[in-house]
């Protein structure tokens, strides 16, 4: 296995929806020169992503994992807000 790749697993999984999501919300990755333009609809997607991710694994994670998972959706969560809505947002589908 290549020494630069993670090993696949839960919690590489939850980091990489988190990190699309940060990306969505115009968080700059610390590869780029500069933050991409916002994308709320995108954002609250990656965050449902992960919400789906946690129910269909709900009897299945670690305690260290639920906890990691739970800070991260929180996290997303607060940023999430913050977001104004874009244009393609329905009212009422995200809380």
């Amino acid at each position: 296995m290549n020494p630069a790749m993670p090993e696949a697993s839960l919690t590489a999984l939850m980091h990489l929806l988190a990190e699309q999501a940060l990306l969505s919300m115009g968080v700059p990755h610390p590869m780029m020169k500069e933050a991409p333009p916002a994308n709320p609809a995108v954002a609250r997607f990656y965050v449902d992503l992960l919400v789906v991710l946690k129910e269909k694994t709900e009897s299945s994670r670690s305690e260290a994992e639920t906890a990691q998972l739970d800070e991260i959706l929180y996290q997303l969560r607060m940023r999430v807000m913050d977001l104004k809505p874009s244009a393609d947002t329905k009212p009422g589908l995200h809380p």
